[in-house]
């Protein structure tokens, strides 16, 4: 009996120790926006390379060929977003957290 006790009181603890499940994330949201802005070089970057090391964006395609992909920082922490401007070769131009 005394050893039952004693598993039950480790099982206990073992379910009190496990880390909070990080809820998966969605197209449009990386876990830092800073972070994922540092992984991107303007003037070098494509699409497909944003595209591999971010996941889809939220875009917003321009009659102008330029683009606009969206992040947003998941959880929230400060409601931080990464926005990305591609000129129409595909080439990332511009990268703002805000």
């Amino acid at each position: 009996m005394r050893a039952f006790t004693v598993f039950l009181a480790l099982a206990w603890f073992t379910g009190c120790a496990t880390p909070e499940k990080v809820p998966p994330l969605l197209p449009g949201e990386v876990r830092s926006a800073r972070a994922a802005s540092d992984a991107l070089s303007v003037g070098k970057s494509t699409k497909a390379d944003v595209r591999a090391a971010l996941g889809q964006g939220t875009v917003i395609d321009f009659d102008s060929g330029y683009a606009v992909w969206l992040y947003r920082e998941k959880p929230a922490k400060q409601a931080s977003e990464l926005v990305l401007l591609f000129a129409p070769s595909g080439i990332l131009t511009k990268a703002r957290t805000r």
